[in-house]
Order: structure tokens, then C-alpha cells, then sequence
């Protein structure tokens, strides 16, 4: 059936459209099925989309279209378009497949990918699969057909340069920000490091909100390049290129139900050390009592990633990390930098944990690339750190991506939590100190978070301080602090 386009204010994410009910009965279409959308322009443009029913808005003969669709159809108000029921894609069958326990070939999961990138699957479909990645996991097969298909989805930044190197954590550690440490480090000892990181998935932060609270993280491709090129380095969101769309996708969807399969989590990183072509890569596997990964665990995505890095012909290290406690003082955007800029800054002191750690990462991508020797790439990095060519350098990069270190603040409401008991902190639970930094605004509100005063082996005293909590408004804070009385992060004995 042919409609009139009639053009909507509307920003859905995806492509949307919306069809008069009486059109919609016609035609035996339901709200949130799927429709192509064909113009009559030569060649003609086709997209698929999802459909919203109305009684008012749009009449009859006319299709209101979000600026999605329109800017992928490249069409004028008023011209005409061709509305087909678009069938259930073979995706759907592929995904129930592996969600009954079945392995699915490379063509089946680069359809799957190829429907995600194409908006030609809805965010309930696209839960789906992450689901069945999370119930039934994927064998190395499949993750490694996961991350060419994802891979395959976008552009692949092309460097020059022999030392172009990146790093990940898988996270679930609280203030494990070692990245903004790491990569001025390495920037500073001539490494080109071009740093695409992820907003937080499960987390009260990712490294994008953390550099985000004081500069601007996406950017085009064009736009990467000359930074890289000016300060051989950036620090920004992947999801603003164009490369790996389609995992951009899929941790959108992670994120609104709050799990983050590890067959998924491998090919993310994986894809997106491939798809800016890094020469060495080093992976860094927390493990702990309230860890994403328990020891055994981390052992065995260690050698996952191992076996990978030699699949794909790349310098790869992996290293298994105490993720018993939280990294750092600060848990949430602002705060995580604060603690940053103090061990960048030679004029401050900075946690010593958060610090030793950023070293350590450091100096291996030093000693992987020959910049140091073997078993001196430490005392390398400490030196550039120690002169200040780092903190010069963090605030090159930050220049260079149109932010300010003076940009920092935090939430206006704040409460300490004190100590019930006197003793030893014995445990203190990751999955608790999250919970509560989210609870609080983390990581949308960036001013929000936790900072952390007791760490494991510090003795306490009844009515201590313990935590203090930042949030943007009254009622958050209340609800954050009745959370934290309910739900103790802290073991003292």
C-alpha cells in the first residue's frame, strides 16, 4: 500500500513509524510488528522499521516517521512510500536455537549480527539473544564467528605506526579506572594508544563517564584521527564511531536488563581491539569473592582470550588481578577522576593501590613493545609518571577532545556512613559498593557516587567514618543511604 510521508519531531534510537489504526487493521498489522518501507525514487531505498498505532497524528493515507528513517531514506515530506508487512526475520529461528542448547554456524550468527546493525530487530528480540548467550554460553567457534560478525558491522580505524596498543578490563571491580593512568603513561614513552571504551554496562562508571565528566568522548572517525595524530592518544566512547555497531546494540540492551554474558563480553572486547587494528593488546581479568570472575573462572577466560590473540595474530597478554575489594577511594564518574588526577598530578597523592596497579599495566605494554626492558617496564612508567609527562600529557589529550580538568565537581547532597562495630575490615563486597554508587545516580547523574574510606586489613572504630555518599538530589540520598543501612558492603571483625 502506498502512504503519504508525514514527518515526526521524534528521536527513537531506531527507526520508527507510525501508522493510523484503521491503515494498520487493513493491512492486519499490530503495534510493535515490523514493516518495510520503500521509496519510488530509482534506485529505490528500502528500510524496515517498527511500527506504533495511533487514532490521531497521522491520518489514514499518511506514515509519520522518526528522524531515524528519514535520514536514511534521505526522503521529502509529503512524497510517497510503499508499506509492506516485513516478515519475522530467520534470526528469530537461529536465536531459539541456541536458546534450546544448540550451536549455531558462522552463517546463522552473522545473520543474527547483521539484523542487529541493520535495526531490522527489535531491542525484545535483540534481549533474546543476549539471554540465550547468557543461558547457554558459546562454544570458541561461535565467539570467534561473534566477533567477525560483529567486526564485519563497521569501519576499522586504520593507523600508522609499529606500537599501536590498547588495553581492557572486563571489569566489575568499583574505581578500577586504571586506563586514564595508563594510556598518557605509554602515550608519553611514544605508544599510539586510540582508547574506544564502553559507558558502564553493570558498573557505577565506564572509562567513557569518567573522561566524559569534564570532555566531550564521541566523535567521528575524521575526528579520532586528528587527535591521535596531535596527542597519540584519545580516550573516548566506541559508540560514537562507526566501528562495531552492532555490539553497540547489544550492550544497550545489556544494560536494561543488567547481565553481560561472557561469550558476548569476549567477542566485545575482542571485535573492538580488531576493528582499530591494535598491534598489542593487554587484557586485564580481576577475580574475587564478589569479582564478575572467580579464579577458576578468570583462568578460563584467560585462556580464551590467549587462544584468541593467536587466532587473530596479535601480541596478546592476559593478567589474572585481585578484584577482592574496590580500586581506589571514588566510585562514580567525578569521583573516579578525582582520584585519577592525584595519582597523575606529581604534586598530589593519589590512592597507592589505584596507582601500583596503572603501573603495572603499564610497564607490561612497555616491556611488549620494547620500550622498556624486561622486568624495568614498572620502574619505565613509574619515571614518566614520577616527571609529570603524564599528567601533561592526560591534559593534551583532554585539550585535544574539548574538555577542561577545572570542569570537575560533585553531587551537592552528601551523608557519611559510619561504623556500627569496632575491628578489621575483612571483606568488603564489590557487587554492594556498585549497587550503592548506582542507587545513588551512577553512572547518569556524574557528580553522584561513593568514596570509599576503609579498605581490607584497615582497623575501625565504632562510629567511624566508613563511606560517603554523593547524590544530586535529597530524596536519592535518602533512599541511598536506607539502602546502605539495609544492605552493609562492609565485613569488620
Amino acid at each position: 500500500m502506498e502512504f503519504k510521508v508525514k514527518f515526526l519531531k521524534l528521536t527513537a534510537g531506531l527507526p520508527l513509524t507510525i501508522l493510523n489504526k484503521k491503515s494498520a487493521t487493513e493491512m492486519g498489522l499490530r503495534t510493535s510488528d515490523r514493516i518495510s518501507l520503500e521509496t519510488f525514487s530509482k534506485p529505490p531505498k528500502q528500510i524496515s522499521t517498527i511500527i506504533n498505532l495511533v487514532d490521531k497524528i497521522v491520518s489514514k493515507d499518511e506514515v509519520g516517521i522518526s528522524e531515524e528513517v528519514k535520514k536514511r531514506l534521505n526522503i521529502k515530506e509529503g512524497e510517497k512510500v510503499e508499506i509492506a508487512f516485513f516478515p519475522p526475520s530467520k534470526s528469530l529461528i537461529f536465536i531459539k536455537k541456541k536458546l534450546n542448547g544448540k550451536v549455531l554456524s558462522r552463517y546463522e550468527i552473522n545473520e543474527i549480527i547483521k539484523d542487529i546493525a541493520n535495526n531490522s530487530m527489535s531491542e525484545p528480540e535483540i534481549a533474546l539473544f543476549v539471554s540465550a548467550m547468557y543461558e547457554r554460553g558459546m562454544n570458541m567457534k561461535e565467539i570467534i564467528y561473534l566477533i567477525e560478525a560483529i567486526m564485519k558491522t563497521g569501519e576499522i580505524l586504520k593507523l600508522k605506526g609499529k606500537y599501536v596498543v590498547d588495553k581492557h578490563s572486563i571489569g566489575g571491580i568499583p574505581g578500577n579506572r586504571t586506563t586514564p593512568i595508563v594510556v598518557p603513561i605509554c602515550a608519553s614513552a611514544g605508544l599510539i594508544f586510540p582508547k574506544t571504551s564502553s559507558r558502564a554496562i553493570t558498573s557505577a562508571a565506564g572509562t567513557a563517564d569518567v573522561i566524559e565528566t569534564i570532555a566531550n568522548v564521541e566523535f567521528s572517525m575524521a575526528e579520532l584521527k586528528k587527535i591521535i595524530k596531535k596527542t597519540g592518544a584519545c580516550m573516548v566512547w566506541g559508540g560514537s564511531l562507526k566501528i562495531v555497531p552492532a555490539d553497540n546494540k547489544i550492550i544497550k540492551v545489556e544494560k536494561i536488563l543488567n547481565i553481560d554474558p561472557e561469550s558476548q563480553l569476549i567477542a566485545s572486547i575482542m571485535s573492538k581491539k580488531l576493528a582499530i587494528n591494535s598491534k598489542y593488546i593487554l587484557i586485564d581479568i580481576p577475580y574475587g569473592k564478589t569479582a564478575k570472575l572467580s579464579k577458576k573462572r578468570a583462568e578460563i577466560i584467560k585462556k580464551k582470550f590467549e587462544y584468541l590473540g593467536k587466532y587473530f595474530h596479535k601480541n596478546l597478554k592476559c593478567i589474572l588481578t585481585d578484584g577482592s575489594q574496590p580500586i581506589g577511594n571514588g566510585i562514580g564518574p567525578s569521583l573516579e577522576l578525582i582520584d585519577i588526577i592525584k595519582v597523575l598530578d606529581p604534586a598530589q597523592q593519589g590512592p597507592k593501590d589505584l596507582e601500583e596497579k596503572a603501573l603495572y599495566q603499564a610497564g607490561i605494554l612497555l616491556e611488549m613493545t620494547g620500550k622498556a626492558k624486561k622486568g624495568e617496564g614498572i620502574n619505565k612508567a613509574r619515571e614518566i609518571l614520577n616527571s609529570g609527562k603524564a599528567y601533561e600529557k592526560f591534559k593534551e589529550i583532554i585539550k585535544a577532545q574539548k574538555g577542561n580538568i577545572k570542569r570537575i565537581k560533585l553531587g551537592n547532597f552528601t551523608e557519611n556512613i559510619h561504623s556500627k562495630k569496632t575491628g578489621t575490615v575483612k571483606e568488603i563486597n564489590n557487587k554492594l559498593i556498585s549497587a550503592i554508587a548506582r542507587m545513588a545516580g551512577c553512572p547518569v547523574d556524574k557528580f553522584a557516587g561513593v568514596y570509599l574510606k576503609k579498605h581490607i586489613g584497615e582497623k575501625v572504630k565504632k562510629g567511624e567514618k566508613v563511606l560517603l555518599i554523593y547524590c544530586e538530589s535529597k530524596h536519592r540520598l535518602n533512599e541511598t543511604v536506607a539502602f546502605v543501612h539495609s544492605h552493609n558492603p562492609f565485613v569488620i571483625r
